[in-house]
């Protein structure tokens, strides 16, 4: 029988979850968790005092894809996009949907990491809109499993292509002011 692990985010520490790259990482537990790590190189005492101010959060809709969940960190100068592949959060954490949906108030745990130390700046408790969570869920629902002939999902590597793309036609701010 597998030990369960647990992990443990502290301001001033290392991140106990290796982050490749910049930008934010956006995971779901068996339970409905969300978790958001957003590396940042250097990240300036601005950005760290909008990391702990208001958050917007939105979804980026595309014809038969994914949503893609982006936030307004502090204010519309900062987005944040997080996109996230429902077919592999699937495998991660089976039934995710279920108990995200399932949940009274959903709250992400959002972890500002410094990309070139690997340490801890903040950790936020960002509430989201209910409505937000219903909309992630509906859209990622028939996305999350394996391809049927009846369904579409998207391996790793077909979804960052695609992701690619999209954040290639379109600047943050414009994928911010065209989504819901």
């Amino acid at each position: 029988m597998e030990a369960e692990q647990s992990v443990r985010f502290e301001e001033g520490k290392p991140c106990p979850i290796k982050v490749e790259g910049h930008g934010g990482g956006l995971s779901f537990s068996p339970n409905g968790d969300m978790l958001l790590v957003g590396a940042i190189p250097d990240p300036t005492d601005k950005q760290i005092a909008a990391w702990d101010g208001k958050w917007r959060a939105k979804l980026v809709t595309e014809s038969e894809f994914p949503s893609i969940p982006i936030f307004a960190i502090g204010s519309e100068d900062w987005i944040l996009e997080a996109p996230c592949n429902p077919a592999q959060q699937e495998q991660e954490a089976p039934g995710f949907c279920e108990a995200l949906y399932a949940k009274e108030e959903c709250t992400m745990v959002a972890v500002l990491v410094n990309s070139n130390t690997g340490i801890i700046r903040k950790i936020k408790h960002v509430q989201l809109d209910e409505m937000f969570i219903e909309r992630l869920v509906l859209s990622w629902n028939p996305l999350r499993f394996e391809a049927t002939e009846y369904n579409k999902s998207y391996n790793h590597e077909e979804f960052s292509k695609k992701i690619e793309e999209i954040f290639s036609a379109r600047t943050s701010n414009d994928l911010w002011t065209t989504s819901w």
